[in-house]
């Protein structure tokens, strides 16, 4: 179904659903690689356990967690207020006194993660009850101004809680969208309030020890960072912003000038109340990967649910990578060929004139290893050609998720000189690993 070739001009056959096609390879689409070009670092990729009752098993963790799965290193947590919160919200499966600021499963999940090399952050989706404007931890509300330092206490307490149960927090958020008023646990800041709340955060942390975790702002329901304005806008309160993050649901991708903090995307997912697992979803969420990966330069990718099994998600909708019986979803193994392969301190370089062929490119500047990532969004297959621009190396071991396969590997690609040229297989995703020869 799919083949490697250097030569120019000449037909090849596909069998596409039992009937053959040719494809004239005299067309193809050139793709220059540039190892000097280099843009954003690579923090990782990852996704939520907010609301877990139950904890994923140690081989749900494998496949999410390391290179023998799709290699996710970031988990997301939820920041619960304290146990009396904890118990009454989420019932079954609810927070021990001795550790009444997360559920249970969260927990235990995060203990996974962590175990296997996962970074953890953790946001709050409402301060308690006490501490807002209309005496609820949902429907929005406000932080009262009086009560900032208590609850600037309360999630640097988190913190060391976390530690204390083998999980270093390496930040935390403010508040999960700020701008909506929901009916489960939410809260309404304005970018002056998050403002002159970051402060007593800040100072909460370094009491408690736990200067060198990360504060994040301000997670936005869309790709927006007004919130953030007048924190960013202050000099002496944006140097205590490690990470400025936006959900991706709505908003047209860009870049955003972070300054000195990373840029995370730190949670998306379909909106669809029906479950699709299926490759013309992954190309999709592919599509939408590629795309702020590319455009808005950021240093993390991280989806909602990891699963929607019972006790976990939300049930038979589309959010999580695993549908309510915790079959993964293509989208799932699509994420891999970047999660895997892309890892943390890796950089991604130039990638000039791919044509309709989505591609990025990545590369590790400690071993000169290097990974190219392409996406045929298309149906039928396209013979690409990539030329590599101040490197060189021998060969490459593809790997693919299409319709048939799943973060499959496949016969290694011999490179003559400093290009090749490989068929994309319709409507796929194909990762190139390699290392640059000496």
């Amino acid at each position: 179904m799919w083949k490697t070739t250097i030569h120019l001009g000449f037909a090849l056959l596909f069998m596409v659903g039992g009937i053959y096609a040719c494809f004239d390879t005299s067309s193809r689409q050139i793709a220059l690689v540039d190892w000097s070009e280099v843009f954003q670092t690579i923090d990782g990729f990852g996704g939520s356990v907010a609301d877990f009752q139950d904890s994923l098993t140690p081989a749900q963790a494998d496949f999410f967690f390391t290179t023998s799965g799709i290699g996710l290193s970031i988990l997301r947590t939820q920041i619960i207020p304290d146990a009396e919160t904890c118990n009454a919200e989420f019932q079954k499966g609810g927070c021990s006194k001795s550790n009444g600021q997360i559920l249970n499963g969260e927990l235990a999940t995060a203990q996974l993660a962590a175990a296997r090399g996962a970074v953890v952050f953790s946001t709050p989706w409402s301060p308690p009850a006490s501490f807002k404007s209309n005496g609820s931890f949902k429907n929005g509300g406000t932080l009262l101004p009086s009560r900032y330092s208590d609850w600037a206490v309360a999630i640097a307490s988190y913190v060391s809680m976390m530690e204390r149960n083998g999980v270093p927090i390496y930040a935390v958020s403010v508040q999960n969208e700020p701008d909506l008023t929901t009916d489960y646990g939410s809260c309404r800041f304005t970018a002056q309030e998050i403002h002159d709340f970051v402060p007593y955060l800040a100072s909460a942390l370094r009491s408690e020890g736990k200067g060198s975790t990360k504060i994040m702002i301000a997670e936005e329901s869309g790709w927006s960072f007004d919130l953030a304005s007048a924190a960013l806008a202050d000099p002496k309160v944006a140097p205590e912003i490690g990470i400025l993050a936006a959900h991706g649901y709505r908003g047209e991708v860009g870049p955003f000038p972070s300054g000195h903090a990373r840029l995370w995307q730190s949670e998306d997912s379909s909106q669809s109340a029906d479950y699709d697992g299926s490759m013309t979803d992954g190309v999709f969420w592919a599509r939408k990967i590629h795309s702020i990966l590319t455009l808005a330069n950021v240093n993390a990718w991280i989806w909602w649910f990891l699963t929607d099994m019972p006790h976990q998600g939300e049930g038979r909708d589309n959010a999580a990578l695993t549908d309510y019986y915790g079959n993964f979803a293509k989208r799932a193994f699509v994420t891999g060929q970047w999660s895997r392969f892309v890892r943390p301190g890796w950089v991604r370089i130039g990638v000039k004139g791919s044509g309709h062929v989505l591609i990025s490119a990545f590369k590790d500047p400690s071993s000169r290893a290097f990974v190219i990532v392409a996406i045929n969004p298309e149906r039928e297959p396209v013979s690409q050609l990539f030329s590599l621009k101040g490197f060189t190396a021998r060969s490459l071991s593809p790997w693919i998720t299409s319709f048939q396969l799943s973060l499959a590997p496949l016969p290694p690609v011999s490179i003559h000189g400093t290009s090749f040229t490989y068929t994309l297989p319709g409507m796929s995703v194909v990762t190139f690993s390699g290392s640059v020869s000496e």
